[in-house]
């Protein structure tokens, strides 16, 4: 009799992961082919029958963790691979039916002729690097040819490198040696062999690492492993019945989402490459999640599509209750079909409930019943779960096969006698650790989950139960999008339905009552009881959820909620306007607070984009009432462009009919309420899941209008649009309305050219290219990115670069030469041309140059013809090397919107021209070293003053003042007013800094042809410049100047003025002079004081000579007075010796000191200088 579970059902042995290296037996024959195989199916037998060389390619199959993918392409294998006696039982099984015909045969008719030879890879391999590839290929074919027991002659990678040890046995020892990584896996060369013939892995990679760090390479055999699986394919062709190889790499998205994984797949590209080739049959199958495509950029995306057939293979809700239902296997029919009965006859709904989105209801029901006594609801959320979540380490068949738990209630006595069913708590259980790894989707229930998980479990066993499944409820919900069918959203009906006809299904009101009663999960309005994203009160997010969708400057209007962020501008330039060929400028705008200020704002964002863009104002809703107002709104807007308002010309008004939602504009404003609140509070996690929350609607809202429709209104048309062809509709249509006139009008070449020739770049060399070519041939002759150039100009000029005849009116070729050459030829030669102001209306309509390619060629061309025409500011011409560099520097101007003082220049006239010759003639100008070659007046002038007059060491004008006796003197010259006038003329031209003046010009031309023959005389003679100067000082009034003083007056006037001699005036010499004059004049008086000062200096020192004798003399006298008189004061010498005997006898008696003191006044008293000079000598030695 049965207790438990266990005892009338058991549960099938098998993997809960299909994986095809480890498959046994025929355990692929248990696959169960739906709908979606079909589908993949037929796509692979038209790819490899090889009949249409369009489908003739690889497979890339993507899906889900748990979606039978693997299992599905094994199968595929068997079919391509196996003899058609293996698989002629399944074949005949599974499409037996008379629907099946057509696919049935199509299996037997193409194995009839091809039989593939399955190659197993499965995961990184190990691989560190792209390197390994070739390794890891080569590995597993040769692994494949041994398990069919074929002897094909290849070389290895290993094998290589052991021929490489072998012939190289020094090195290897060094490496061993010096390699403590590789010493550890092979201490000696022949231990390090060993292991290669055994291929082993991890020893090849470490011998490889060595090599590396030793900074040295092996150039092992078959490195082009492409070529080398050819070479396979053709022995197995010759010497076996297979036709080709079936590449077979499960687990791919390993290898995508390690570092080396771009470079793997382009090596992959090129090896599917050569497998596309309609001689080969040979395939690669690729296996992953759709994670592996998420570091594909556009042009890895679009190699791959061209490769590859990719195919996705989702979890169908019908084949995961069939696939669940297999993994139980009934023992006791009639006991578990009157548990079944009884259970579903009570509660009969469920199964109408759960089978009501089924294509095949009754089928769907008996795999429910099967599913016994897993609970219908349990049921459905576990293949929810392993369509929208799907893990790698949790898949919804270990949830029946390998769960602990489940093993506990199957062989539970108690839940078998209280006829307990496997409800969703034990999912949750299952599928716990996989949301807390997973933050982003799933943090907000595991917080709450871990926040109230004591609380709720301390309340009761339904109370805790009920509360893990409103979470996984809540976790589903979240993250379906458009797999939500209503049976995950958490609904007070749903919550319910989860425990009907279970232990807590009477419990179920009263606990979701106290859910709501304290705020651990509360009730809204709708009945649903919904995780907030934060664990902040509720009446802060609510206030915040007002103020943002009410206040103008936050998320009132749906233009705030695309520039959130970057993930609508990201979107929008990467997925739906990549392809646009003209640089383009755009804003996101939607309603405003009124018509007025949304023009406003879109023609303010105009006028600061370039002139050379396309404009777009991206219209965007929040319902379908905006829409409506926002079509209306771009009507009248672009039809205003065309009639009075020249500010909302050109500007293209883009309304999209996809609208944002008035449910997704209330979850957004959820969203940036909690992410908010959490950014106030420093919750730093919460601020990361509910942007990215956000930002991740903003991303499906801009898939959604990608996939839409939307209306273009420019300058008054409409052109309503599939949002897909908005790139092409930009460039065909929108743009050659706005630049008739600009090279991309030319549909010849913007339908050829690819993107990248119109890549923002600026090109010194087509700018080369079209100033130095001869012949058409030449502009032709270019290659790479600017070969597309030839259609800009193959209809418009011929052979010789002249205009064809039949050159189509207004093409945009001739119409940028005419601007050009009308801005330069009626500009105002006096006035300096600056390129960046005359040519600033190319960047405009009609024309709207830029950096590229065809704008760079269109300029060069125009300025071909004005070599040596246009002169720099210094008035050097511009030869063609210089027009280069000057068409790149305006371009570079255009491209990065900032000035340049390299782009002003002036024009010549051709009396300028003449005069410039005249005088290179005339004054032999271009003998003078530095000036062999003058080519501009400029040139001209700063040879006479910088360098003939410099050597002179005289003004030009000196020659006017030549007197008679000189003019006359051997050899003879002539200088009348005529020739003085013409000196004049030629100073002022000189110092002018940009002269214009033609009657000027004409005069000083007419003066040099009259006098032509007298000049060179006039400027030969020696002594010219030096007597008509000298001449000039000494007939200066007021000045005096003498004969002798002329040397002194130059130095000074030629130390004293600052420009250069040729520069020199008139008046500034005379003004010299007088300062030379006034100087002299100083010097005269400055001597005249030295003189006086130094004359009384001399009297002042003799007075002194004298005064000092005097005073010696004086001192003389009076010390010999008063040595006379202190000897006549001394008296007799005898009588004095035997006083002062007696005086110190007198002394030395006194003992008193006021004695002594007594009697040294009295001396003092006497009055006798030299007696107190002794007595204060004797002072200042004690002191």
């Amino acid at each position: 009799m049965a207790t438990k579970y266990n005892d009338i059902i058991r549960k099938r042995s098998g993997r809960a992961a299909y994986s095809i290296e480890e498959e046994k037996g025929n355990q692929w024959a248990s696959f169960i082919p739906n709908g979606q195989f079909n589908t993949v199916l037929r796509t692979v037998l038209r790819s490899v029958r090889g009949n249409d060389i369009d489908a003739h390619k690889s497979f890339w199959i993507n899906g889900t963790y748990g979606t039978g993918k693997s299992h599905a392409v094994a199968v595929i294998s068997h079919l391509l691979c196996d003899t058609l006696t293996n698989i002629k039982e399944w074949v005949d099984y599974e499409y037996g039916a008379d629907k099946f015909d057509l696919i049935r045969s199509q299996i037997y008719s193409l194995r009839k002729v091809k039989r593939l030879l399955p190659v197993k890879i499965e995961g990184l391999c190990d691989m560190s690097h792209v390197s390994d590839l070739p390794l890891v290929l080569q590995t597993a074919v040769v692994k494949a040819l041994n398990e069919v027991d074929l002897e094909i002659a290849v070389d290895t990678d290993f094998d290589a490198l052991v021929q490489h040890i072998q012939d190289n046995q020094v090195i290897w020892d060094y490496l061993i040696d010096n390699f403590a990584e590789l010493r550890s896996i092979a201490s000696t060369r022949e231990k390090l062999i060993q292991k290669l013939r055994g291929k082993d892995m991890a020893t090849f990679q470490k011998a490889k690492s060595a090599l590396r760090k030793a900074n040295m390479t092996i150039l092992l055999n078959q490195e082009n492993v492409g070529a080398w699986l050819i070479e396979v394919q053709e022995k197995l062709r010759t010497e076996t019945d297979y036709k080709g190889l079936l590449i077979i790499w499960d687990e791919f998205t390993d290898v995508m989402e390690d570092s080396i994984g771009i470079p793997v797949l382009k090596a992959l590209q090129t090896i599917a490459q050569k497998f596309a080739n309609e001689e080969n049959d040979s395939f690669l199958f690729l296996i992953s999640h759709p994670s592996a495509f998420n570091k594909l950029g556009n042009e890895e995306t679009k190699q791959t599509d061209g490769r590859y057939h990719r195919m996705k293979y989702n979890m169908e809700s019908v084949s995961a209750f069939k696939i669940m239902s297999r993994k139980f296997e009934i023992i006791d029919q009639e006991r578990h079909q009157s548990m079944t009965n009884f259970f579903y006859s009570v509660h009969n709904n469920l199964l109408d409930l759960y089978t009501a989105s089924s294509n095949d209801p009754k089928e769907t029901r008996g795999d429910l019943l099967n599913l016994f006594p897993i609970h219908p609801a349990t049921a459905n959320l576990a293949t929810h779960y392993a369509t929208v979540v799907g893990s790698s380490s949790r898949s919804v068949f270990e949830f029946i096969g390998q769960n602990e738990a489940m093993e506990q209630f199957l062989e539970s006595e108690t839940a078998f006698a209280n006829r307990e069913t496997v409800t969703a708590d034990y999912l949750w259980d299952f599928v716990l650790k996989v949301f807390q790894d997973d933050v982003l989707n799933y943090g907000a229930v595991t917080e709450r989950f871990n926040t109230y998980r004591q609380h709720v479990e301390d309340h009761g066993k339904a109370a805790y139960a009920i509360f893990k499944g409103i979470l996984l409820l809540n976790a589903f919900n979240n993250i379906s999008a458009e797999n939500n069918n209503d049976l995950v959203t958490p609904t007070e009906d749903n919550i319910i339905n989860l425990f009907l006809g279970t232990q807590y299904e009477s419990e179920v009101k009263e606990v979701l009552n106290w859910f709501n009663d304290q705020g651990i999960i509360q009730r809204t309005p709708g009945g649903i009881f919904s995780v907030q994203f934060t664990a902040l009160p509720s009446h802060e997010i609510e206030e915040l959820k007002h103020s943002l969708a009410n206040d103008t400057d936050k998320f009132r209007f749906i233009s705030s909620i695309l520039n959130f962020g970057d993930t609508a501008a990201s979107y929008f330039t990467k997925k739906i306007v990549q392809k646009i060929i003209r640089p383009y400028t755009y804003h996101f705008y939607s309603e405003a607070s009124n018509d007025a200020l949304l023009k406003d704002r879109i023609k303010r964002a105009k006028k600061e984009s370039r002139p050379s863009d396309l404009y777009l104002a991206l219209l965007f809703s929040k319902n379908n009432a905006e829409i409506a107002h926002l079509r209306e709104f771009a009507d009248l807007a672009s039809n205003s462009g065309v009639t009075d308002d020249k500010d909302l010309r050109d500007i293209i008004f883009i309304v999209f009919d996809t609208a944002f939602g008035d449910k997704q504009y209330a979850r957004f404003i959820e969203y940036m309420a909690n992410y908010t609140s959490a950014q106030s509070h420093g919750f730093l996690d919460q601020v990361n899941v509910h942007r990215d929350h956000a930002a991740d609607m903003i991303k499906e809202w801009l898939q959604n209008a990608s996939r839409g429709n939307a209306t273009v209104y420019i300058n008054g048309q409409q052109i309503p649009i599939s949002v897909k062809r908005l790139s092409p509709c930009l460039n065909d249509t929108v743009a050659p309305i706005i630049f008739p006139q600009g090279p991309d009008a030319i549909e010849t070449i913007r339908s050829k050219a690819p993107n990248t020739f119109w890549k923002p770049q600026v090109s010194k060399e087509i700018i080369r290219t079209f100033i130095f070519s001869t012949s058409k041939s030449e502009l032709t002759e270019v290659a790479g990115q600017m070969k597309p150039v030839q259609y800009l100009i193959q209809d418009a000029i011929d052979e010789n670069l002249e205009w064809r005849v039949d050159m189509p009116e207004n093409h945009p070729f001739k119409m940028v030469y005419d601007f050009i050459q009308n801005k330069i030829k009626y500009a105002d030669k006096s006035l300096l041309f600056n390129f960046i102001e005359k040519f600033d209306d190319l960047r405009k309509p009609p024309y709207g140059l830029s950096g590229n390619y065809a704008s760079a060629a269109m300029v060069a061309f125009a300025m071909r013809n004005w070599e040596n025409k246009i002169f720099d500011t210094l008035g050097k011409p511009l030869d063609k090397n210089n027009l280069v560099e000057v068409i790149g520097e305006l371009f570079s101007v255009w491209e990065k919107g900032k000035n340049s003082n390299k782009l002003s220049f002036k024009f010549q006239t051709p009396e300028e021209g003449k005069l410039c010759k005249s005088l290179v003639k005339t004054f032999k100008l271009d003998k003078l070293k530095g000036y062999s070659d003058i080519s501009s007046l400029k040139d001209a002038r700063f040879a006479i003053t910088g360098s003939l007059l410099e050597e002179k060491g005289y003004p030009l004008w000196a020659l006017k003042y030549m007197d008679e006796e000189f003019v006359n003197s051997h050899p003879a010259i002539l200088l009348n007013e005529d020739i003085k006038r013409l000196f004049d003329n030629i100073v002022a031209i000189c110092g002018e800094k940009d002269i214009k003046n033609p009657a000027l010009i004409k005069d000083t031309l007419n003066l040099i042809e009259t006098y032509r023959a007298d000049i060179p005389d006039i400027m030969a003679k020696p002594g010219n410049f030096q007597n008509g100067f000298n001449n000039f000082m000494l007939s200066q009034p007021g000045i005096g100047l003498q004969n002798f003083e002329v040397d002194s007056a130059y130095d000074f006037v030629k130390k004293h003025l600052e420009s250069t001699v040729g520069y020199w005036s008139e008046e500034e010499v005379i003004v010299a002079l007088k300062d030379w004059r006034i100087a002299e004049n100083d010097k005269i008086e400055a001597e005249r004081r030295r003189e006086e000062e130094e004359r009384h200096r001399l009297e002042r020192e003799e007075r002194e000579r004298k005064l000092e004798e005097e005073h010696r003399r004086l001192e003389e006298e009076a010390k010999n007075a008063k040595n006379a008189a202190i000897q006549e004061l001394k008296g007799n010498p005898e009588h004095i010796a035997r006083k002062k005997v007696s005086a110190r006898q007198y002394i030395d008696s006194i003992d008193s000191a006021d004695v002594l003191r007594s009697l040294l006044d009295k001396v003092i008293d006497l009055g006798y200088e030299f007696v107190i000079d002794k007595i204060l000598e004797s002072s200042d030695n004690q002191g």
